[in-house]
């Protein structure tokens, strides 16, 4: 579940369902408006419809035209909201669901930015921003991504749940560049080159081969560089005890990063793209030292296509089947890095005898 204060308001999103709360002395509150990703409709309170002029309590999201989150000059506020019209052709009106304190234009850029993104996503529309003292970044602009922590779960699995799922694996596991299965003397992992390159603003394994033996109880690590390059000065081996592993931890980092482009009507409209990564540690005394990692990318511009039955992207037309084949494809490609990862840790914690350590974390760039 995800917690997005506001002013007078909690945004909560949790199984897929945007709910907006209010906050005050009231000990339980029901959401005033929500939307659940892939419904076709927004459903709301009588009280809240007739607030905001929308008919009855229930919207159909084809008359949304864009999500819509800006920094209001006057008020200093940061807003959210719908523009919304009765049909494309018609000039679309400004409804407003929520805002933030006054303050600086930066205080609360991010939680309108996270809020009106996944919003944007679960109703299936473009994002306009307005009014961002520093816009998101143009597709050439190739920096690191900044932006909050939000906090991040963590699950702890002992090692004797460990070594049972661990037993159901089939090695060898082989993922594009990356080998793990039995060695000569216990578990091998072997990665190549271009596994071990740096991943744009994040990091990469300084090892390309790892040894565990557990009858000597130690972890062997070779550098890329082999045996020429530590001649030469290079990168040296490192060798550990088995005994110095407190855990092995499966991260799950998730990158979300937004991009500009301008549509006619002088808003920027919001490209996310969103990099997901897998990233197994070992937990030693003073450091987490990374294994091996995988990754997926995806962006907005497949995740906020409306895909319900009746419009362009109906599974009947050509337009769909399109789409359907695409959300496939990147369903499938998320699905597979995801598993090796895990299946990786659970074999890798198995070996250590060690209990295994999954959190998951996520940065909105800003």
């Amino acid at each position: 579940m995800t917690t997005i204060p506001a002013d007078h308001f909690e945004i909560a999103i949790v199984d897929g369902d945007w709910q907006l709360i209010p906050t005050g002395d009231e000990l339980l509150s029901r959401p005033v408006f929500h939307a659940t990703h892939g419904a076709g409709v927004m459903e709301y309170t009588p009280a809240f419809g007739q607030a905001h002029r929308l008919p009855g309590t229930v919207l159909s999201i084809e008359y949304v035209q864009a999500v819509v989150i800006g920094y209001q000059e006057e008020s200093r506020r940061w807003l959210l909201g719908f523009q919304i019209a009765r049909s494309a052709a018609d000039k679309g009106r400004w409804l407003e669901l929520v805002h933030w304190p006054p303050g600086d234009n930066e205080i609360y850029e991010a939680a309108a930015r996270q809020a009106g993104r996944i919003l944007a996503e679960y109703v299936g529309c473009p994002l306009k921003i307005f009014g961002a003292k520093k816009p998101p970044r143009s597709p050439g602009d190739t920096h690191g991504v900044t932006g909050p922590l939000v906090p991040h779960k963590r699950e702890d699995i002992g090692p004797q749940q460990v070594r049972l799922l661990a037993r159901s694996i089939h090695l060898p596991l082989q993922y594009p560049h990356i080998w793990l299965g039995h060695g000569r003397t216990g578990l091998a992992l072997r990665l190549a080159k271009e596994a071990t390159t740096d991943i744009q603003g994040g990091i990469a394994p300084a090892f390309n081969q790892c040894s565990i033996d557990p009858e000597q109880s130690s972890i062997r690590l070779l550098p890329p560089t082999g045996l020429l390059g530590a001649f030469l000065g290079g990168q040296r081996g490192r060798e550990l005890k088995i005994s110095d592993v407190r855990n092995v931890e499966l991260r799950h980092t998730i990158l979300h990063r937004s991009m500009a482009a301008q549509d006619a009507g002088g808003f920027a409209i919001d490209v996310t793209y969103t990099m997901h990564t897998w990233g197994v540690f070992l937990t030693l005394p003073d450091e987490s030292l990374l294994l091996a990692q995988t990754t997926h990318s995806t962006s907005s511009e497949l995740s906020r296509r409306r895909t319900m039955a009746g419009n362009k992207f109906s599974v009947d037309s050509e337009s769909g089947i399109e789409y359907l084949r695409q959300h496939q494809a990147d369903q499938e490609a998320y699905d597979t890095a995801a598993s090796w990862a895990e299946s990786a840790a659970l074999v890798i914690a198995g070996t250590l005898g060690t209990r295994l350590v999954k959190t998951e974390a996520s940065q909105e760039s800003v």
